[in-house]
């Protein structure tokens, strides 16, 4: 009887002292189990770890594997990484890879192209090597080709905006991309250069068409839209910047080689 009165009475002593406590706990849990279980219904997990991670593009890539250790003595600044192949162990052309060739090509010395070989295969299975290694000597290849079409049209990055000549500048890029698609082919001018290139064709047009407005003449063709500022200091400053654009593009591969 003792026990029997006892278990009837705990339960009425823990809610005149404790209850209203209790009942607030209980309601906070309720509650957080809520919130966790809109939460986890918000964000599910993953089914896998592939199923995390981002996709690219439909096309398979995986990157270089290193075959061993890359030279300390040769410049790698992170691009032995960005250099992929494809499953079928195939070279992926992009701009990585020609921000490595540069990075060899661009130095002074001999044995450049050589470096530039030997770290290739280093980085790259055998298939992809051999792609790699035969683009790169076309690439130097174009390299001259682009010098020369420059000193035989007398361009250099010493012009000023007083004597830029835009006209000589157009047909010296439409004899470039001719070299360009002779030499390089469409799908690697296209992962190289389709950036710079559409750049290059603004400078050209706007710089056209301000000629023109300054001389009163009307070019054939859609009016290319010019922007222009109020603060002449702006104006300049855009000015200046289609300088530098021109600059660069006609900036020669050997003088790039001496800086």
């Amino acid at each position: 009887m003792a026990r029997a009165s006892l278990m009837r009475t705990r339960p009425e002593t823990l809610w005149n002292g404790q209850g209203p406590y209790l009942w607030a706990a209980a309601a906070v849990a309720a509650v957080a189990g809520l919130a966790i279980g809109v939460l986890s219904a918000r964000l599910p997990e993953p089914e896998n770890a592939a199923a995390a991670q981002p996709r690219t593009s439909s096309a398979a890539v995986i990157p270089a594997a290193s075959h061993s250790a890359p030279v300390t003595t040769w410049p790698s600044a992170g691009n032995a990484a960005a250099l992929t192949i494809t499953a079928q162990q195939t070279l992926v052309v992009d701009t990585a890879l020609l921000n490595v060739f540069n990075t060899f090509l661009l130095k002074p010395g001999d044995d450049r192209a050589e470096r530039l070989k030997a770290y290739l295969k280093s980085r790259l299975p055998a298939t992809a090597w051999a792609e790699a290694v035969q683009l790169a000597e076309r690439y130097q290849t174009y390299m001259q080709a682009h010098d020369d079409l420059l000193a035989a049209q007398h361009l250099n990055r010493d012009m000023q905006a007083s004597t830029v000549d835009i006209e000589r500048i157009a047909i010296w890029r439409e004899q470039r991309d001719r070299v360009r698609q002779r030499l390089l082919g469409e799908r690697v001018v296209q992962a190289w250069y389709q950036n710079d290139d559409a750049q290059l064709d603004q400078v050209v047009q706007e710089w056209r068409q301000r000629v023109a407005d300054a001389q009163g003449v009307a070019l054939q063709g859609e009016r290319y839209p010019v922007p222009h500022w109020s603060n002449p200091a702006e104006e300049e400053k855009h000015r200046q910047y289609m300088v530098g654009v021109l600059q660069g593009v006609v900036t020669r591969y050997a003088m790039r080689r001496a800086q």
